[in-house]
């Protein structure tokens, strides 16, 4: 079993239990106590949990990953600004391109708009939601990356991306964020969440992040990337301008629906 797969796996026992001690780990994945070890040490440097005398508890439950809310959670959030957001990200998109999608809720609000406007255009993504609603769209060719599937993110998450996006040549990959500020870049709640959109970012001509304006200015656990790693930033029309001028006095393109930029 990889490692990433333990980790799955161990995350799954946390979920359920609340905790879980080593011996326990040991006898549910068939591995040696060193090797428990070793992993949860990994984890808990990655933000994944927080290790305690014989065992392990969520991160989520500690200052770290405090904020965590599951996707399907999300999905009732700010759900008129998400498809503000999307309607307007679709103009950035042309009938033949190959776009990237991930996991995030505001994602799944622009492949509602993809699969109402567009007729040919390829999808890659990890996110099994995305995948329930342009799955079955004529014209749409989706492409589902590999991995370990976790059900709180309805996502696919894993090493195994990197390779498939090594091979790919994406024309837009649009990024959701959990956070986005100019002193602290692009950030999220969980290290698991980056794998797969930094190897989307790497495939990509272009990075354009979409989110609502109640994640610009703020901060999450894990950081993914500098702000001058996307082309531009789209998000709804409650921005304020206390909101937007950073990202602007940087040379960051902003657009909202009231100053959309083609």
């Amino acid at each position: 079993m990889l490692a990433e797969q333990r980790y799955q796996e161990i995350l799954a026992i946390l979920r359920r239990e609340g905790s879980v001690k080593s011996a326990q780990i040991r006898q549910a994945l068939g591995v040696s106590g060193e090797t428990v070890r070793r992993d949860l040490e990994a984890m808990e440097g990655l933000g994944m949990l927080r290790r305690t005398h014989g065992g392990a508890m969520p991160a989520e439950t500690g200052e770290a990953g405090a904020d965590y809310t599951p996707f399907y959670n999300r999905q009732q959030q700010n759900t008129g600004h998400k498809s503000q957001v999307a309607q307007l990200a679709a103009d950035y998109i042309r009938e033949g391109q190959s776009i990237a999608l991930d996991s995030g809720t505001t994602a799944l609000s622009l492949a509602r708009v993809i699969r109402e406007r567009f007729r040919r255009l390829t999808v890659v993504t990890n996110s099994l939601a995305v995948l329930k609603e342009l799955g079955d769209s004529a014209g749409i060719t989706v492409i589902l990356t590999g991995g370990v599937y976790r059900s709180e993110e309805a996502a696919l998450s894993s090493d195994f991306a990197t390779l498939i996006f090594s091979k790919l040549n994406i024309d837009t990959f649009f990024l959701t964020t959990c956070g986005v500020s100019v002193e602290r870049g692009v950030t999220y709640q969980r290290m698991d969440e980056i794998i797969v959109q930094e190897s989307m970012m790497e495939a990509a001509g272009r990075t354009i992040m979409i989110t609502d304006s109640s994640k610009l200015g703020t901060n999450s656990l894990v950081r993914m990337c500098g702000i001058d790693r996307l082309a531009m930033i789209i998000t709804d029309s409650s921005a304020s301008d206390e909101q937007l001028a950073p990202f602007r006095n940087a040379g960051l393109l902003v657009v909202t629906p009231n100053e959309k930029e083609l």
